[in-house]
């Protein structure tokens, strides 16, 4: 590893105004290792193996930084003066060597608006929205993907795979095909032929197989090892919520480094509210912001291991998942501990919500913020309002949710939250008539 004064003269040249991304470089040595989040033990930068040797799969790690060095350049008036849009404008907080791999989509840097309509129907002072629906393939996960195929392609790989029902194969198909990467992912039987359809639009190998969610992931991995594919399971691969993070990061710039009360995460395998929790950290620890919000975790009644092993302070029971929202349904969560620590760390709380409050709050979040959210990312909002009802967060705190996917691919569920539009004949009499009873009511 280089001497400190090194590596603090090359992280100097990062972020240089004026300078463009392709010319800028991130000093090399800014990782300083990785943990076990079991054992803790601690590693180097483990290139072909992506757990913890002693504890196996259990032992998923965490990337360790020199922040010391990233704290003297990285700054939030650097931030101010990068042209750079992109989550790579953070690149020296990620696990990559620099912008030469990087494929050309443009992840990050999504909308947060204030929902001010949305914070009055519900009863909030202040509500935030955090709109990943605008990257690429529409959610988060694209964050994530995007570092995975740069250290792909940084460490020689020319193949990525990974089990999914949800975001990741399709934010993976689309950033492998840009990155000239080939991708052979396996979806469980319940993903839709519209989604599977997708997949194969954007050239990757697509297999549904007969089983579930456990079952893609496991067959994924198993290629992953025999093969020598590179492992784009989101809950496996440390390197993947570190993409994440960075979620956190632009709204720290975004809101001017205030911190609200609570961030409100759904939680699925538990990564993204443990990479939304150490990004707030790591601002914390660079002295970008002052405190830390309190991280609020929302699951499926119908997929909730997470909340009951919180609720219940024991291990988790793995379950069969029964819940609208697919991107939630996962019966045996790997990032467990991850995601609890976020919580408890935080002084933050979990809660399960049903399908009817999911597609409640996806109609609400609709009509008053023009947000169109998947169902999972929907169930933050049924969370919030669980939460204030039960007066378990109080209504002159500040939130943000984190809204993870768009929902503009969800019509089915899109059509259970509403109902169908009503028919009329071309008839403006007709029409004005049933204008008349419709505009007199109130609609909120």
């Amino acid at each position: 590893m280089d001497p400190p004064s090194s590596r603090s003269q090359r992280l100097a040249r990062f972020l240089r105004p004026g300078a463009s991304a392709e010319r800028q470089t991130a000093p090399l040595g800014l990782v300083s290792g990785m943990a076990c989040v079991r054992c803790e033990r601690t590693f180097d930068v483990l290139k072909r193996a992506l757990w913890c040797p002693d504890c196996g799969m259990e032992g998923i790690l965490d990337v360790q930084y020199d922040y010391n060095s990233i704290g003297k350049v990285l700054t939030p008036g650097r931030l101010v003066q990068t042209t750079i849009r992109t989550q790579w404008r953070y690149l020296p907080l990620l696990p990559v060597r620099g912008f030469k791999q990087v494929p050309p989509l443009e992840v990050g840097w999504t909308p947060l608006y204030e929902a001010r309509a949305l914070a009055e129907t519900i009863g909030m002072d202040q509500v935030w929205l955090k709109d990943e629906g605008k990257n690429p393939t529409g959610s988060i996960a694209d964050r994530a993907t995007m570092v995975a195929a740069t250290r792909a392609r940084e460490d020689n790989y020319s193949m990525v795979t990974c089990g999914t029902t949800g975001n990741t194969a399709l934010s993976a198909a689309a950033v492998a095909a840009s990155a000239s990467l080939r991708a052979t992912l396996f979806v469980s039987q319940d993903a839709s032929d519209g989604y599977v359809a997708q997949l194969l639009l954007l050239g990757c190998d697509v297999f549904v197989v007969e089983g579930s969610y456990e079952d893609a992931i496991r067959l994924s991995l198993r290629c992953a090892e025999e093969y020598g594919w590179y492992n784009c399971n989101k809950a496996i691969n440390p390197f993947l919520v570190e993409g994440k993070k960075t979620v956190a990061f632009e709204m720290g710039e975004q809101m001017h480094w205030a911190v609200p009360d609570c961030v409100v995460v759904a939680v699925a395998e538990g990564c993204t509210i443990a990479a939304v929790w150490k990004g707030y950290c790591e601002m914390k620890q660079l002295g970008w912001i002052s405190r830390l919000p309190k991280m609020i975790g929302v699951q499926a009644e119908g997929s909730s291991p997470i909340y009951t092993a919180w609720k219940q302070q024991r291990d988790p029971t793995a379950v069969r998942p029964n819940t609208i929202a697919q991107s939630l349904a996962v019966g045996a969560p790997r990032n467990l501990r991850k995601a609890v620590a976020a919580i408890r760390e935080s002084g933050g709380m979990m809660v399960a919500v049903s399908d009817r409050q999911i597609l409640q709050a996806m109609h609400l979040l609709g009509e008053r913020s023009g947000v169109i959210a998947e169902p999972g990312s929907a169930a933050t909002l049924a969370g919030l309002v669980s939460l204030l009802r039960s007066r378990q967060l109080t209504r002159t705190m500040s939130a943000v949710l984190l809204v993870a996917g768009s929902g503009l691919r969800h019509q089915a569920a899109a059509i259970e939250a509403t109902g169908t539009a009503r028919t009329v004949s071309p008839d403006f009499h007709q029409l004005r008539t049933i204008l008349q009873r419709s505009l007199s009511r109130t609609p909120f």
